[in-house]
């Protein structure tokens, strides 16, 4: 087995290596070579590529040619006084089957980061997510159980989670009635989904007291089959009008709407620990279909 360091010409066979890792992971899907190598401008360079990374460097595995693995890390700056500096695993991936490929890969991030001024290791954050990896809020699938696995077993414990749930072929329920002196608004916003985005507002006396914003799953994927997916990023009521049914209304007007403009599938995610959220996720008609999460490790100074 060889360890390399990325070089410019190992884009072509590396998007063949990512899409192979993805395979089989909910809503992440086949990139073109171009997509990645957009994200490795920084690699090796000491600037990195999304402005808040430094020191960024990627890993490569081959045995007999052929590539088996790859880890893709760097610096990521404190932003502000309650942030810290830290290391981050942006991605990493090997064979199932091939443990040791994964912990060679994953040592030698770690001295990297670690020469690199680091005391802290994080792994999978939203922040630093591949663009085009699941959709918004994705953190590390379980369906890469192999990868969970091997951080685990390293030092690495669960710091966030978010659960994905989907709801493919969906008829859309006509919402209910609604309180009085509540107005609804809808506004379809472009974007780079081949269709809008559906905002619905909730509206007493002028002020906001509900939102639900959806985007075009074509916000994370150029795939064709994902163009008719919608993703609910956002879902709120105000506190004083909790429990009348407000979000279930505008949930149903968004998917309503969605579907009037020729989406049919949707697709929406919660944090690992709002149950309550999960509850009426999964009661409105979404079905979990992954557990995402993101790891860190902590390395005590001299």
């Amino acid at each position: 087995m060889l360890i390399r360091s990325y070089e410019p010409g190992m884009v072509g066979e590396l998007f063949s290596t990512y899409n192979r890792a993805i395979h089989g992971v909910p809503h992440c899907y086949p990139i073109q070579e171009e997509d990645l190598a957009k994200v490795l401008t920084g690699v090796g360079t000491g600037e990195g590529s999304q402005g808040k990374l430094r020191n960024e460097a990627l890993l490569v595995a081959s045995k007999n040619g052929s590539m088996i693995g790859f880890v893709h890390g760097a610096i990521a700056e404190a932003k502000d006084e309650r942030e810290r500096t830290h290391g981050t695993i942006i991605f990493l991936w090997y064979e199932p089957g091939k443990r040791e490929v994964g912990q060679r890969l994953l040592e030698g991030m770690q001295d990297h980061l670690l020469g690199s001024g680091a005391d802290e290791i994080r792994a999978y954050e939203q922040e630093f997510r591949y663009p085009f990896y699941g959709f918004r809020h994705a953190y590390l699938s379980h369906h890469l159980g192999h990868v969970q696995g091997l951080l685990g077993m390293n030092g690495y414990s669960r710091v966030r989670g978010e659960i994905f749930l989907d709801w493919p072929r969906y008829e859309p329920i006509r919402p209910g009635p609604i309180e009085a002196g509540i107005e609804v608004r809808v506004e379809l916003r472009e974007g780079r989904g081949k269709m809008p985005g559906v905002e619905v507002r909730a509206l007493d006396a002028g002020d906001q007291v509900g939102f639900c914003g959806s985007i075009s799953c074509g916000e994370f994927s150029r795939s064709p089959e994902v163009q008719d997916w919608i993703f609910t990023d956002s879902l709120n009521v105000r506190d004083d009008h909790q429990g009348r049914g407000l979000g279930k209304h505008i949930l149903r007007r968004s998917l309503q709407e969605a579907h009037m403009i020729g989406y049919r599938n949707a697709a929406i995610s919660n944090d690992w620990d709002n149950h309550r959220a999960l509850l009426f996720y999964s009661n409105f008609g979404y079905h979990a279909v992954d557990w995402t999460h993101s790891f860190a490790r902590r390395w005590q100074t001299p």
